[in-house]
């Protein structure tokens, strides 16, 4: 009997220990799994964005000694930064145009990259709640802006671009100011981001109320001259809400640190379906000039005067087409104001050769492929 429950016992040990062995190796391969998707996700899953960040961390820059002058820098554009996101996120509380809550998490994240220098170099954050700065120049100015842009949505617009031209020139200011490589990489990502941004508040303000923008503190040359550039680097906010491969993505191109968790994920390629979210019920044609092109979009000066900037999408994709205007050619352009209030093109035609150029279907389905989340912002 002794014999027997010997036995016995030696089963039920064997059979827990199996258990737990079992029990491990599942746990193993779930998490394997999990992580598997997640990469999968990422990798295929970022739909739009509209940057493509340097792959660089800012961390792997060495640190240098502040002077006086950069350490004021960094202070006061974490602040003016902070500025932009809280004067974005009450206008859109206020006039619910996606443009501002869009861009406002663009600002977010150009903080979020100040925030590291701060940490690095051991400043205190002077960061404070929503609405309140401790410059008081800065705490001035938001209440100016926010009551201007309460007014109207065209009032509201105008603030948006107010508020990048403010940025452009302190951003340049400061970038004279200091040799620290860091600090350069930084303050460029974020004044790519402001020429994006820019772009955006006076295409939107087109579009919305047909009015063209004047700038407010830029002088005119400047100000033609950031219509006109190319910009990489940045792309929080601007790209749609498109569904790409494993998950959803929000389009969030990466700022171009390509580390603190900003960087990256706007290059992946995704091989997804890629849904598009475009109503084109409202699509009409427009003609004019153009002015520039940057392989994702063209400026264009319409027959009555007026600038419009025309999203074109996927580079890749123009380039296989062969798509390339001259600047002063004459084009014809059948398209829509998207989700987020820019212009896209479903077609364009150039006068010269009146060659038929399609970016999308009659039915707003983008030819460039879905999910490519190569950072090319369109109104997915």
């Amino acid at each position: 009997m002794l014999k027997s429950l010997k036995t016995i016992l030696a089963g039920i040990l064997a059979a827990i220990l199996l258990v737990a062995i079992v029990a491990s190796a599942y746990s193993a391969y779930a998490a394997k799994s999990s992580s598997t998707a997640l990469t999968t996700q990422n990798g295929q899953g970022n739909g739009q964005g509209n940057g493509n960040g340097t792959g660089t961390s800012v961390l792997d820059i060495p640190a240098s000694d502040l002077s006086a002058e950069e350490t004021a820098a960094l202070l006061y554009m974490r602040e003016e930064e902070k500025l932009a996101r809280d004067v974005y996120n009450f206008l859109y509380t206020t006039w619910g145009q996606p443009t501002f809550q869009n861009i406002a998490a663009s600002e977010q994240a150009h903080m979020d990259e100040i925030k590291v220098l701060l940490d690095r170099y051991d400043l205190a954050d002077p960061a404070l709640a929503p609405g309140q700065f401790t410059d008081a120049n800065l705490q001035a100015l938001y209440t100016q802006l926010t009551t201007q842009g309460a007014l109207s949505l065209a009032d509201a617009l105008k603030v948006g671009a107010a508020i990048e031209e403010i940025d452009i020139l302190d951003l340049q200011e400061r970038l004279a100011q200091t040799d620290n490589a860091d600090m350069q990489q930084v303050f460029t990502n974020l004044m790519n981001g402001s020429y994006n941004h820019l772009k955006s508040f006076t295409s939107v303000l087109f579009t919305q109320t047909g009015e063209t923008y004047q700038p407010q503190y830029l002088t005119a040359e400047q100000y033609q001259s950031i219509l006109t550039s190319t910009t990489t680097g940045n792309g929080n906010g601007n790209g749609g809400q498109g569904t790409g491969g494993q998950g959803q993505g929000q389009g969030n191109g990466g700022q171009g640190n390509g580390g603190q968790g900003q960087g990256g994920q706007g290059q992946g390629q995704g091989a997804g379906a890629g849904i598009p979210q475009a109503n084109i019920s409202g699509a009409a044609t427009v003609h004019g000039t153009v002015v520039s092109y940057d392989l994702t979009g063209m400026s264009i000066t319409l027959d009555d005067g007026a600038a419009l900037y025309v999203q074109l999408g996927n580079s890749r994709y123009n380039q296989s087409i062969g798509f390339a205007p001259q600047v002063g050619e004459g084009v014809t352009i059948y398209g829509f104001v998207g989700d987020q209030n820019l212009y896209s093109a479903i077609t364009v035609t150039l006068d010269s050769t009146e060659q038929v150029f399609t970016f999308r279907t009659e039915t707003g389905q983008p030819l460039w492929a879905g999910g490519n989340g190569k950072g090319n912002g369109g109104n997915h």
